[in-house]
């Protein structure tokens, strides 16, 4: 029976193992599409917006994600923290309804896909956590003020909204109306002025942040503000909100109705909810394979690791995308296979498993251009992404070395500042500053020196239309012969695209 005590803890160890065996490459992927940096300046431009203290712990919790098992232990110790207080602010007798809200942390996690290349709330992946234990700790905090006297409880109603909101943005007025709904315990008179007022703050005080502090904000989104925003191309994709749905449905009634008062019905529903929650979780939970394959591929190149990324894309399973077969084509032209090898390795042009469109210079694009020695169109695509989505570590880290290859020491001086204003990316950016000292090393850097040879002398940029396999093909046939590693990569290129010059290139 699930109503024993140690229960809790059995149930998010299992949920940190499932993060951990297969979400690993996604975990690691979100922090690379994240920044957190110690510096003053930092912190202000998150506090720019309600919810900015928020997106700022939520950015530095997530950087943890660079060690998968120590960020999946952070996240899931927090959801054990939402259990144990939720239980206690709520006064619940059995902490079981607390399943199908962690449920809901959980899915706001793994059901992200491919937004997590284009999703623009910083720090999504702990915001929600640490936004509802925000939420809850608030009501708690309101019920221990109620014996206070009805003055301060209501004192208290108001200025926590005050206060939370800018900080919390819409966790802030949630935790103002679950202090509303704990008082169902009450008279009527203070549930109706609880009520009252708890509207009335909840309407006046963004309106009041948005014409004094937030003249950045839409005001169509002044009230959902730190919450992620699931549209593309003026196209809502509402399914996405669902986990978020049920974690604020669920955590309301929690605050209504505390108790079941019938010890066999609580058995009975106890494990109804763990039974629900489970199937619930398993169908939602995203498990593309050719997403987690072009993950883990991304992550392989990033470290050099080819011979993994070819294991990867041998073993795929149905048709892959052309995002796995053009790291494919890297990996065997940085081992020298480029031969007939490609002939053993599935072939396919499927396209990614998002409503939205997807579009390969988003996601491994400005590696591609940097790694074939094209490294104007990488920086130019890190600085386009980085004004549109924010900027992350994997950015700055791809426009230091664009910087390095084209001799500008000043511009890479600047991304590897700021870098080691980072905790996990700092030694890295420090072994590339030695560099700086002694250009001559840059020849012998391992993630540099298979790229210098394919640099072209003329430095140009156009446009590539966005469309990153049709620029490369057109790019690398053109190259010419002025060394060998240039003639074996426009042969390799001629004979690959001659042999699947009928096949569909990306749309």
């Amino acid at each position: 029976m699930i109503a024993k005590k140690g229960w809790p803890y059995l149930v998010v160890a299992l949920l940190w193992g499932l993060l951990v065996v297969f979400e690993n490459d996604y975990l690691w992927t979100a922090q690379e599409q994240n920044l957190f940096l110690h510096t003053p300046l930092f912190f202000e431009q998150q506090m720019v917006k309600a919810g900015g203290l928020l997106t700022w712990v939520g950015c530095y919790l997530t950087q943890f994600f660079y060690y998968p098992m120590l960020g999946a232990g952070v996240l899931c110790l927090l959801w054990l923290f939402f259990m144990w207080l939720s239980q206690r602010a709520f006064r619940l007798t059995d902490t079981w309804p607390t399943l199908v809200p962690v449920g809901s942390l959980l899915l706001t996690v793994v059901t992200l896909g491919y937004w997590v290349y284009y999703q623009k709330l910083q720090g999504v992946l702990f915001v929600a956590t640490v936004g509802i234990i925000v939420a809850v700790a608030l009501s708690g905090l309101y019920r221990w003020v109620t014996g206070r006297g009805a003055v301060a409880r209501l004192l208290f109603l108001v200025l926590s909204t005050c206060i939370s909101y800018p900080l919390f943005g819409f966790y802030g007025l949630l935790g103002t109306a679950l202090m509303a709904m704990t008082e169902h315990e009450g008279t009527k008179t203070q549930r109706i002025s609880a009520w009252m007022l708890a509207l009335l703050s909840v309407i006046t005080v963004p309106q009041v942040c948005y014409h004094t502090l937030y003249h950045e904000t839409n005001i169509v989104n002044i009230y959902w503000t730190a919450l992620p925003v699931f549209a593309m191309h003026g196209e809502s994709f509402s399914t996405y909100y669902i986990p978020y749905v049920i974690l604020f449905a669920s955590t309301a009634v929690m605050a209504v109705c505390p108790r079941v008062s019938s010890a066999p019905l609580r058995r009975w529903a106890s494990v109804a909810v763990l039974a629900a929650t489970t199937v619930w979780v398993s169908v939602s939970w995203y498990k593309d394979d050719n997403f987690h394959r072009e993950l883990s591929m991304s992550r392989s190149m990033d470290e050099g690791r080819w011979e993994q990324m070819l294991e990867t894309a041998r073993n795929v399973k149905g048709e892959p995308t052309r995002a796995i077969c053009l790291m494919r084509n890297l990996a065997l032209f940085r081992l020298g296979q480029t031969g007939d090898e490609t002939v053993n390795y599935p072939n396919g042009s499927a396209l990614p498993n998002a409503p939205f469109p997807v579009r390969m210079i988003h996601t491994i694009g400005k590696r591609l251009y940097l790694e074939y020695g094209i490294p104007n169109y990488c920086y130019r695509w890190c600085m386009e992404d980085g004004v549109e989505y924010g900027w992350t570590a994997e950015r700055l880290r791809l426009m230091m070395l664009c910087s390095l290859t084209g001799g500008e020491f000043v511009a890479a001086q600047r991304y590897i500042s700021m870098l080691k204003k980072t905790d996990f990316h700092g030694p890295w950016a420090r072994r590339y500053e030695e560099t700086l000292y002694r250009p001559q090393r840059i020849a012998d850097d391992p993630a540099l020196k298979p790229v210098l040879p394919l640099l072209r002398e003329a430095n140009f940029l156009t446009s590539d239309q966005s469309q990153l396999e049709h620029f490369l093909i057109e790019h690398l046939l053109s190259m010419g012969d002025a060394n060998r590693e240039q003639q074996d990569l426009t042969r390799f290129v001629m004979r690959y695209y001659q042999r699947n010059r009928c096949r569909i290139i990306e749309p």
